[in-house]
């Protein structure tokens, strides 16, 4: 078993959220200084907190798969669904990497921690071992459409399904993050491929941040600080299990349903979904610069902006605000 798993096991199967040297010596079976013990379990995501001979955690809210696959039970007699759960992960979206995507079937990778996961370009996305909603999904469309469109699609799908379920206020940042009260709480990343058969694949990424704690890691430097979903409702009554299995089915379904018809249909509520809605706003592009006020989407999902009288049409930025 490797190390990892190992220094796992001794945080999973101690309730009382305290651990003693001694037990991560034996679990790793060589004598170890209290300061690499801190080391190893910092590199997985894990601050362990030193009292005299032992050490303290926060609790963590493991993945439970059974809880995800009776969220998906009734999509399962629909389609091939395949489910499967990382502890430690360089990132979720590379799992399938290397596997044919099959027409009709979706497969789903969840990760308790990414060592590197990614955010939108070079940026990376980090949080606590057990503290976030973060997975991969792969499955096929059938025909190519704009990541951009299909990226904005799912980002009002998720902050809908949210709202409908407690967590009120969750909106968005053209054109793929998930925004509380001007705070990252998420972010969405699109892959399509073009398949010899015609078929058109894609692997999607999504981060939720379900419970930071007060160990907010950076995710990704930016001027949004990050948020969770319990700052948003801490009297939820779903688990982070929960919310997983919700977040796969409605990502399904809408998938599933996917077409440019539906697309333009849900395009149109983006203006209540938009937290920048008609205010001023500046996208930075490379070496470009427009700064003018956000005018919405247009059937694409490009993000229109009036600079000055003139609309300018952005298919790719930054938005800073």
């Amino acid at each position: 078993m490797p190390d990892h798993k190992r220094l796992i096991e001794v945080i999973r199967n101690n309730q009382n959220f305290e651990i003693s040297h001694q037990d991560i010596e034996i679990a790793l079976g060589k004598v170890l200084e209290k300061q690499e013990v801190l080391r190893i379990y910092k590199s997985i995501g894990i601050n362990l907190k030193n009292y005299n001979n032992s050490y303290r955690f926060r609790h963590i809210d493991f993945l439970q798969k059974r809880v995800i696959e009776e969220r998906l039970s009734e999509l399962s007699k629909l389609y091939q669904i395949r489910l499967e759960i990382e502890d430690i992960i360089e990132t979720t979206s590379k799992y399938f990497i290397n596997e044919e995507v099959v027409e009709g079937s979706f497969s789903l990778c969840f990760a308790e921690f990414q060592t590197a996961g990614k955010g939108r370009g070079k940026n990376k996305w980090l949080s606590p071992f057990g503290s976030g909603i973060c997975f991969s999904i792969t499955g096929t469309l059938p025909k190519k459409l704009s990541p951009l469109g299909l990226s904005i699609y799912c980002g009002i799908i998720i902050a809908s399904e949210f709202r409908k379920i407690g967590f009120e206020g969750v909106s968005l940042k053209w054109p793929n993050d998930l925004i509380y009260r001007g705070m990252k709480l998420g972010g969405i990343l699109i892959e399509l491929t073009t398949q010899t058969n015609g078929i058109h694949a894609f692997n999607i990424g999504i981060g939720v941040n379900y419970d930071l704690h007060k160990e907010l890691n950076e995710i990704e430097t930016n001027i949004f600080p990050p948020t969770d979903l319990m700052q948003v409702n801490s009297r939820s009554k779903y688990s982070r299990s929960d919310l997983s299995g919700i977040l796969a089915k409605k990502i399904i379904m809408a998938l599933s349903a996917f077409e440019q018809a539906t697309m333009n249909h849900v395009f149109q509520s983006w203006k209540e979904y938009d937290s920048f809605n008609e205010q001023k706003i500046t996208m930075i592009e490379g070496d470009k610069c427009i700064t003018g006020i956000n005018m919405g989407i247009n059937h694409e999902g490009a993000l229109l902006i009036d600079e000055e009288g003139t609309t300018k049409t952005v298919y790719n930025g930054h938005l800073v605000i």
